[in-house]
């Protein structure tokens, strides 16, 4: 069965990042303990004694740390006509900190508090509106407070609306914008912007690729702790040609201890490979087991290999057909292989040909030729089902026409059957001719079918196979 090195290649990289909601940090002074004082002041309807006393129960500054409690007083400040209470409490609504999660009502005080200006208010309510949080989705309500909040010198704000020109999305693609943008917002200390400036320079987004600048821009992102920077730095380094694979996983870790499970995977991989570390199955088996407890497909199907294979971990196939089955439901669709296998063989578990060929159709259908052959197999051999030669000839070709040379030999044998028409012989010898090129032993096939064919219909075959074999 198979394992995945996708998580250090493209095939897990998302691209440009569009940043979800800002948290809001506390105001200047409000590192003011609980005291009889602070409350009475609050309790008479003073606005910043509520909001100190909301941080300190936030915080736990000298009493027990109380989330309905901090919800109480930043609602007591927000219907006192605070933008920041407003924008604060509407965050505890979307989040469902101290208040049941509702975010409507969070959109209610978000709008509040960009009514009123308050550049943070009409960032999140922007964000909100471009995902559909708490209000129907809708790009030009977002660009509007995103914008507003730009203009107003919010660097994520900035950052996002680089995004957005980049990507078209609420307004005209427009490449220039889209750099002025993300320029803008990176000079102001976004590393989120910083950040997808690398991905840009990275992929030649609206930009000329630029890999030198891509690092560049990875390293300064990286530098403010963000792990999406830590992760695509790790990554562009490992890919790197004569490139530092022991810093690659420097980053790598430092992602991860951020919680980032492809870098924890990467990490998992590199010692499973020996790439800049020293080759140990064990810290393999270690790091994937973090980002499999964390729900990524990738480190689950390696996971599963190592334990199949007993590496690094005692040999055990139902633990294996465990984890490749948490991929395949992910969609994974070497995982859907690999369960599909372990159902037919009965290899860690109990053999179902029903089931293998509901996992070699998903597998199938994502593309995967083994599968697609071996689902070809099943349906005209009659297992897990009734046979269906139809169906069967389907999947064989697309096996065969991806390059799968067992579905060439399957193809060539279904098509030189007893059902067969004179036309499907030819194609059959086609086949089975490319097969034993290919180093496919044909057996009998071969030679029985071609006693079936005229002189001219053998050389015609002959010639389609060589036609094949030289574009493939």
């Amino acid at each position: 069965m198979q394992g995945c090195e996708a998580g250090m290649h493209r095939g897990c990289f998302s691209g440009i990042l569009v940043i979800s909601l800002i948290v809001l940090w506390p105001q200047s002074g409000f590192g003011q303990k609980i005291n009889g004082a602070l409350q009475e002041k609050a309790k008479s309807g003073d606005i910043n004694a509520m909001l100190k006393l909301a941080h300190a129960y936030e915080e736990g500054a000298g009493t027990e740390a109380d989330a309905a409690q901090e919800a109480t007083w930043y609602e007591h400040a927000a219907n006192a006509g605070d933008p920041w209470a407003q924008t604060k409490l509407a965050l505890l609504y979307l989040q469902g900190i101290g208040v049941p999660k509702d975010s409507a009502e969070g959109v209610r005080w978000l709008r509040r508090a960009a009514s009123s200006g308050f550049r943070l208010a009409q960032f999140n309510l922007g964000i909100a509106y471009l995902h559909g949080e708490g209000v129907a989705t809708n790009d030009g309500e977002g660009v509007h407070w995103l914008r507003e909040a730009a203009e107003k010198g919010v660097p994520d704000a900035e950052g996002n609306m680089g995004v957005l020109y980049l990507t078209g999305r609420g307004v005209p693609k427009d490449y220039s914008e889209a750099l002025r943008w993300s320029l803008l917002a990176a000079k102001h200390g976004s590393a989120f912007a910083q950040c997808n400036l690398g991905t840009m320079y990275e992929l030649g987004d609206g930009v000329e690729k630029n890999r030198r600048l891509a690092e560049s821009w990875y390293r300064r992102a990286a530098g403010y702790d963000y792990p999406e920077a830590e992760y695509r730095l790790g990554r562009l380094l490992a890919e790197k040609s004569g490139g530092n694979a022991s810093e690659a996983d420097g980053w790598f870790r430092r992602a991860a201890d951020h919680g980032d499970r492809r870098a924890q995977f990467s990490i998992g991989l590199m010692y499973a490979k020996g790439r800049g570390v020293t080759q140990s199955y064990e810290e393999a088996a270690k790091w994937y087991r973090q980002a499999a407890d964390a729900g990524y497909a990738e480190a689950e199907l390696n996971l599963g290999a190592l334990y199949e294979l007993g590496q690094g971990v005692p040999q055990n196939k139902a633990e294996a057909v465990r984890w490749y089955c948490a991929a395949a439901e992910k969609g994974l669709v070497i995982a859907e292989w690999n369960v599909a296998v372990a159902y037919e063989t009965g290899s860690g578990i109990g053999q179902d040909y029903n089931k293998a060929r509901y996992w070699y159709r998903k597998a199938a259908e994502g593309g995967d030729p083994d599968a697609q052959n071996s689902l070809g197999h099943l349906l005209y051999a009659g297992l897990g089902g009734s046979p269906d030669r139809l169906e069967a000839l389907q999947w064989l070709r697309a096996a065969a026409a991806n390059g799968d040379l067992r579905a060439a030999l399957n193809l060539g044998i279904v098509l030189s059957d007893a059902q067969a028409s004179e036309s499907d012989r030819v194609v059959a010898v086609t086949w089975l001719e490319i097969a034993r090129q290919r180093g496919f032993d044909p057996g009998p096939a071969l030679p029985n079918v071609r006693s079936r064919l005229t002189q001219v219909e053998n050389e015609a075959a002959v010639q389609n196979a060589a036609a094949w074999l030289a574009t493939h």
